[in-house]
C-alpha cells in the first residue's frame, strides 16, 4: 500500500491522501480527552476545491467536526457526501444557510471553530455572514 499527502494546511486539520490510486480525505476529530479520525473517499473535484478553496475547506471541517466527535451524532454515508457536495459545490447562499442552520443546531460549535482556525468574527458567521469576500 503505498499513500502521500496531497494537501495538508494546519495541524489538526483534515488531510487528503493518495493511497494506492485513491483520494483520501482524513477527518481528525476531538472529544473532550479522546481523538478520533475518520477516512471519506473523495472524487478529484472534491480534492480541487479542498484545494483552492481554503474557506470552504475549513467550512467542510468545522461542519463534519462537530456530528463526529458523539457517536449518536454521527452522520449517515450520504449524509456526508450531502455535507461534502452542499458545501464544496453549493452556491455561496446555500452553503451560508446551510452553515448557519447547522451552527444553530450545534450551538454556535461550528462557527467557533472556524473562529479558531480562521481568526473569523463568530458574530458575523452566527448572523449568516460565512464567506469572507464577496464577488
Amino acid at each position: 500500500m503505498s499513500e502521500r499527502t496531497l494537501l495538508q494546511r494546519k495541524p489538526y486539520a483534515p488531510i487528503v491522501v493518495e493511497r494506492d490510486g485513491i483520494l483520501i480525505y482524513y477527518l481528525p476529530v476531538e472529544s473532550g480527552f479522546v481523538s478520533y479520525h475518520f477516512e471519506f473517499q473523495i472524487s478529484e473535484d472534491h480534492f480541487h476545491v479542498l484545494r483552492d478553496d481554503e474557506e470552504r475547506y475549513y467550512f467542510l471541517f468545522s461542519a463534519l467536526h462537530h456530528p463526529f466527535q458523539l457517536a449518536a451524532t454521527r452522520l449517515s454515508d450520504a449524509e456526508v457526501n450531502e455535507y461534502f457536495d452542499l458545501v464544496l459545490f453549493g452556491d455561496r447562499a446555500l452553503v451560508e444557510n446551510f452553515l448557519t442552520e447547522k451552527d444553530r443546531e450545534s450551538n454556535g460549535a461550528i462557527s467557533n471553530l472556524v473562529r479558531i482556525l480562521c481568526e473569523r468574527d463568530q458574530k458575523e458567521m452566527m448572523a449568516g455572514n460565512w464567506f469572507r469576500s464577496m464577488f
